[in-house]
């Protein structure tokens, strides 16, 4: 870090150290006390400040930047003597950090978790002071609660950069900037599923909001979300966007959420279904969701005996509905559905193309559908498979189920608090 690094580092300051501090004229008088301090949100940029709501006698008066002479910790000085005191009013696209940022929570861009700024950094620049970053340190939120000159050193805790936060503004009536969609997609469904979820309502409604315009991230987020969550932001949705998230779900993940919705709206959201996702859906409705047949999927690979490996690598790298995990199987079925067995991709591609699969060495490993979550873990633990068939009664391959089902059922909830915790939400 050179020298004006160094000094600049050493001249920001925190939100904390000049809220309720005097507001002093060219000859030290005081005139107000500063309230907050107002900037305008843009994506990408540190938002300059645009001046202060000061308090003046009875009521706020807004006070430009260009009226500041120096902020210090402890107290604002102007360059003039004259400040005009009409009544402060929010404008157009205006914040106000202590009253809408300071204190709330924030979404880590980086990292992918929620965040809660208990300061905020102010640093100066060329044009006046921005807002620099956040602390959401401990220490942050003692500095708000004892007396300043008590206050611990600000440098020796880690900030965060602004440019890798987002805030949350569904709240400000004067904003006009939403949870921006370009930056949710840098982060994984599962990431953004979790700070849904560690959100309030009102900013996971943000989220969900921003992401209207892409129908395939929202049914990939709603997947990850726990049930209470899916319910809770399919409430406010009409039974036709209901049906359209449905629709892009895994299957066996939309019947799970249908089964959960009121019963008045479980037929009139199904029935706005493509008949191909509703014929999928009754082959999961018939078995309970803790059962193997609750849990398939009803799309996976599969070829008949006869099928020489090159056409079941073909029948790989052709599909594009099979979910990514029951990717690395394929399945082997005689010409009337009857299930023969499986084999995996990598021994696929490690022999003749020209050889017929039913000449390989295949695994002859299956699950009624009726089998309960405890026989399917075991049998999958047993022949150490990455991937399950599931048949009916008549041994007709009926779906397939993924390790992955497998583990994310067996994960239990307060491990998913323990995660939570120590991401410092």
């Amino acid at each position: 870090m050179d020298h004006t690094e160094r000094h600049a580092d050493k001249r920001r300051l925190m939100i904390t150290q000049l809220l309720h501090s005097p507001v002093l004229n060219p000859a030290g008088t005081e005139v107000g006390r500063v309230e907050d301090f107002i900037v305008k949100l843009a994506e990408g940029t540190y938002p300059p400040v645009a001046g202060m709501k000061v308090r003046v006698g009875a009521q706020d008066v807004f006070i430009g930047k260009g009226l500041i002479e120096r902020l210090e910790p402890g107290g604002v000085r102007l360059n003039t003597h004259t400040i005009r005191t009409e009544a402060f009013q929010r404008r157009p696209g205006e914040v106000l950090l202590a009253a809408d940022v300071l204190g709330r929570h924030l979404v880590d861009m980086v990292k992918g978790r929620i965040v809660q700024a208990h300061d905020l950094v102010l640093a100066p620049g060329d044009d006046g002071w921005h807002l620099a970053g956040i602390d959401r340190s401990p220490q942050a939120m003692l500095r708000r609660l004892v007396p300043r000159r008590g206050r611990p050193d600000l440098r020796r805790h880690a900030i965060l950069d602004w440019k890798d936060v987002q805030p949350f503004v569904g709240h400000v009536p004067t904003a006009r900037l939403l949870m921006p969609l370009k930056r949710l997609r840098r982060l994984h469904p599962a990431q953004i599923a979790d700070i849904v979820e560690g959100a309030s309502h009102a900013e996971g409604q943000e989220i969900i909001e921003a992401l209207e315009s892409d129908p395939g991230l929202t049914a990939d987020i709603f997947e990850e979300l726990d049930t209470e969550h899916q319910v809770e932001f399919l409430k406010s949705k009409s039974n036709e966007d209901a049906a359209h998230i449905l629709e892009r779900m895994a299957p066996d993940d939309a019947a799970d959420l249908l089964g959960e919705l009121d019963q008045e709206r479980r037929k009139p959201v199904f029935d706005m279904m493509s008949p191909n996702q509703q014929h999928k859906m009754r082959k999961l409705l018939q078995y309970h969701p803790s059962t193997a047949g609750g849990m398939m999927s009803p799309d996976y690979v599969w070829v008949e005996r006869g099928a020489t490996v090159d056409m079941a690598l073909e029948a790989v790298r052709s599909d594009d509905k099979t979910p990514h995990q029951l990717l690395s199987t394929v399945f082997v079925t005689e010409h009337d559905g009857r299930y023969v067995g499986s084999v995996g991709v990598v021994d696929l591609l490690r022999t003749d193309h020209a050889r017929k699969v039913d000449e390989l060495e295949l695994t002859d490993c299956s699950a009624h559908g009726n089998a309960d979550f405890a026989d399917v873990t075991l049998l999958m633990a047993d022949y150490n498979l990455t991937s399950l068939a599931v048949v009916d009664a008549a041994g007709n391959l009926i779906g397939a189920i993924s390790s992955d089902d497998v583990i994310e059922a067996l994960v239990p909830e307060d491990w998913r608090a323990r995660v939570e915790a120590s991401t410092g939400v």
